[in-house]
């Protein structure tokens, strides 16, 4: 990707699919996952992470209080709100973010597959784009060669959408390489389950 490159965490990811699939219906026409997220990143992005912080701070103070409540009734006393706050971000912050941000909380569906033949893969990428519009789904995928892609997941990974104009006409992999593969949608367990014969077979 030549243009500054677009690091999104899932949830960023979950709210550019729904605000693709309300600009399609908008504009009477399917607009692309790059248009997509030009839109969502200059008009909606900022008011996103907005509102996201205001929900994420309120969910996680009753969290506290609830955690509260609980080391209070052990304890006999109650431990005040901000021993239980520190005491609650010391041990459970960290899981309670990561699960707040984990793909399946988002609503998508991940699967990952090690080539084992000693020729590696070469598959059409059409032929997983047809798989994904079959099952009404959107398919991300993963490989540590990433030459061309949409967007970084979690500061790391590099993902292009299937459907995408970025696509080369083939994957390509080498034996022991591993294929991530993300999925959203209606039919995204079926999607999955569809590439992974595909690339079995």
């Amino acid at each position: 990707m030549a243009n500054k490159e677009i690091d999104l965490i899932p949830s960023e990811l979950r709210a550019i699919e729904v605000h693709k699939y309300y600009l399609s219906r908008k504009e009477r026409r399917e607009v692309s996952l790059e248009d997509a997220i030009v839109d969502f990143l200059i008009n909606y992005e900022t008011d996103f992470l907005m509102a996201k912080h205001i929900e994420d701070v309120k969910e996680q103070n009753a969290e506290i209080m609830k955690y509260k409540w609980i080391e209070s009734e052990k304890e006999g006393y109650d431990i005040g709100a901000e021993k239980a706050a520190l005491e609650w971000v010391e041990r459970y912050g960290a899981i309670w973010r990561d699960e707040k941000e984990s793909l399946e909380k988002n609503g998508f569906t991940e699967s990952s597959i090690v080539i084992d033949k000693k020729e590696g893969l070469n598959i059409e990428i059409a032929v997983l784009a047809d798989a994904a519009r079959r099952h009404d789904a959107e398919l991300y995928v993963h490989t540590s060669r990433m030459r061309y892609y949409n967007l970084i997941l979690f500061g790391k990974g590099q993902y292009l959408n299937v459907k995408s104009i970025l696509c080369p006409k083939y994957l390509e992999t080498e034996k022991g390489e591993t294929i991530m593969f993300i999925a959203t949608g209606n039919g995204a367990k079926e999607t999955l389950e569809e590439v992974e014969r595909l690339i079995r077979n």
